[in-house]
């Protein structure tokens, strides 16, 4: 408890929860879960009753207590922990992602997910991070769109959390299917990045300017460039840099 509390951590209290969010990555024993924040372990826990799970925690004093805690599974090779920061780790072989993540890391965290394979995910994101995630009026919600499908699976009161955070939390489903057809994806994700770095101006003056510092030209039709980015939609973002 000392430890949870000098860390900040915002630890599951609810079991039932935890269960449901096992469920939703509809595990068996055949697959390898790769848990980044594994904390105290809880989540650990119901995973490790399921399948073989990889954790990435960044703290040594927690790996040190998930270490003495899931001695025997660590011994018969069910259970792999690494000290590291899963922003800067290379992400081992795995084929499902589940983790509560620390709210403050979802998007470079997400972002880097996408770009490994695997066969889905079952996240616990911030409740704004995650209804961005499945709009497409956000530069992570078109982006997105190219890598995968998400879905909000349910919403999760800050009663469920100890310490209670400020915020609600969702649960959220990725499957790496892309929604999006698109070319040139480094292409794609610079432009989107440009047009929602001045998402108050309308999609003239923003390929105006694009075309202004840019070697690779882009053109819109007029129904377009009277829009602002968030209404644009992830189609027709494609479609511009196509």
């Amino acid at each position: 408890m000392r430890l949870r509390k000098e860390l900040g951590q915002h630890i599951v209290t609810s079991k039932a929860l935890l269960n449901r969010i096992a469920n939703y990555a509809e595990l068996s024993e055949d697959d390898v879960v790769l848990e980044v924040g594994c904390g105290t372990g809880r989540l650990t826990r119901v995973l490790l009753d399921r399948c073989k799970v990889i954790g990435i925690e960044k703290d040594r004093r927690l790996v040190d207590l998930l270490k003495k805690k899931f001695s025997f599974e660590i011994e018969i090779g069910k259970f792999e922990i690494i000290h590291g920061d899963a922003l800067k780790v290379e992400f081992p072989e795995f084929n499902k992602f589940v983790s509560n993540i620390p709210f403050q890391i979802s998007s470079p965290l997400t972002f880097k997910l996408f770009k490994y394979k695997f066969d889905l995910a079952v996240v616990m994101y911030q409740r704004e991070f995650a209804e961005r995630l499945v709009k497409e009026d956000s530069r992570l919600g078109v982006i997105s769109k190219a890598y995968c499908k998400a879905e909000i699976l349910e919403f999760v009161k800050p009663t469920v959390f100890k310490p209670k955070p400020k915020v609600e939390a969702a649960v959220v489903k990725i499957i790496p299917e892309p929604l999006i057809e698109v070319e040139d994806l480094k292409l794609f994700e610079e432009f989107v990045t440009f047009a929602f770095s001045m998402r108050r101006k309308k999609m003239r003056k923003i390929v105006e300017e694009w075309n202004k510092k840019k070697s690779k030209k882009i053109e819109i039709d007029d129904e377009i460039s009277e829009k602002r980015p968030e209404e644009v939609g992830a189609k027709k973002f494609a479609e511009i840099v196509s």
